[in-house]
């Protein structure tokens, strides 16, 4: 089936849902239960009196991953699935404009929100920093309100890419059951928590054989398909940043091997990661991923990454039974 990808504006919101393992599943897959809890990761770097009120106001929604030097700090970033970074110039006493702006040129599509207090030198700061890429700026005590910062954390943390692709699919995804269909899309939008197709059918509350039944059905190709197309194109985001290496990326999106993962950007794109992040546009990798989910070349012969075990039970009759392994 061939896909057609038209790039359009949309306003996305992002949409959660609770629900109740059947008990078959219960103990079925040990590593899915973690990967369930996850919440989305800011990273943040800040004097004590500001990450008190972070901590404050991200306690029930986000992880918080503290650094406590500008080396640590870009650790984080290159290696975990940081969805925004929270810092101030001056978290270390002195003012370092220089880090910041390093930041900047090497991650440029991270979300960077300077939370700062309002005093002169900051301000100075954060202007410079403002003409090299910085756009949100939260002060101390007049609108870090705890709704006002979360929301304007929520709106930084959006992927162009992602929300491209969803619409694109909106159709198909419809034809979905509506929590399979929200599973699929979590899975766009955190693919560094799932693993397998079992993980969405977890997710989702539904038996792993609907997942596979439901999934073809809405002509998306299979979940295995999604669940590489996913990882695929969110490391395609990551990449188009000068300070990620292949391996860098490769870990943030929970795979064992960097190897594995270059053959999965080889069956979607034909070209390894190293070349495709200096040749494609966004509309260009967009393109391919539609294209790919819409193949119907057999699923056996993409590899599988070895660091992650297969299931167990009726997962393993499964994969006797169809090529698709998640």
């Amino acid at each position: 089936m061939a896909f057609s990808y038209q790039k359009m504006s949309v306003s996305y919101q992002k949409q959660r849902f609770s629900y109740h393992l059947p008990s078959r599943y219960r103990g079925f897959h040990p590593t899915f239960l973690h990967h369930a809890r996850d919440r989305p990761l800011i990273a943040a770097f800040l004097p004590p009196r500001l990450l008190t009120h972070v901590r404050h106001v991200f306690a029930d929604e986000k992880e918080l991953l503290v650094a406590s030097s500008w080396q640590e700090l870009e650790s984080i970033i290159r290696r975990k699935p940081v969805s925004v970074v929270i810092l101030d110039p001056a978290a270390e006493a002195s003012m370092n404009v220089e880090a910041v702006e390093g930041l900047l040129k090497r991650y440029p599509s991270l979300p960077l929100i300077a939370y700062v207090t309002l005093h002169a030198p900051q301000f100075k700061a954060v202007a410079h920093l403002g003409r090299l890429g910085l756009r949100e700026v939260v002060l101390h005590r007049f609108d870090d309100a705890p709704d006002g910062f979360r929301e304007r954390v929520e709106r930084a943390e959006g992927n162009v890419l992602t929300h491209d692709v969803i619409e694109a699919l909106r159709d198909r995804l419809s034809q979905l059951p509506r929590q399979l269909a929200v599973a699929v899309e979590n899975l766009f939008e955190e693919p560094h928590r799932y693993t397998s197709a079992l993980d969405l059918g977890m997710e989702a509350g539904v038996a792993i054989v609907s997942v596979y039944r439901n999934v073809d059905a809405a002509q998306l190709g299979s979940p295995k398909r999604l669940l590489i197309a996913a990882k695929v194109l969110r490391g395609f985001g990551y990449l188009r940043d000068p300070g990620y290496s292949v391996l860098d990326v490769s870990i943030k999106l929970g795979y064992k091997t960097a190897r594995i993962f270059s053959q999965h950007w080889v069956s979607v794109f034909g070209l390894t990661p190293a070349r495709v992040r200096t040749r494609l546009t966004d509309e260009a990798a967009i393109e391919g991923v539609m294209r790919w989910l819409g193949a119907s070349d057999d699923d056996s012969s993409l590899a599988d990454d070895p660091g992650h075990p297969p299931g167990r039970n009726g997962s393993r009759r499964l994969r006797q039974r169809r090529p698709e392994t998640g």
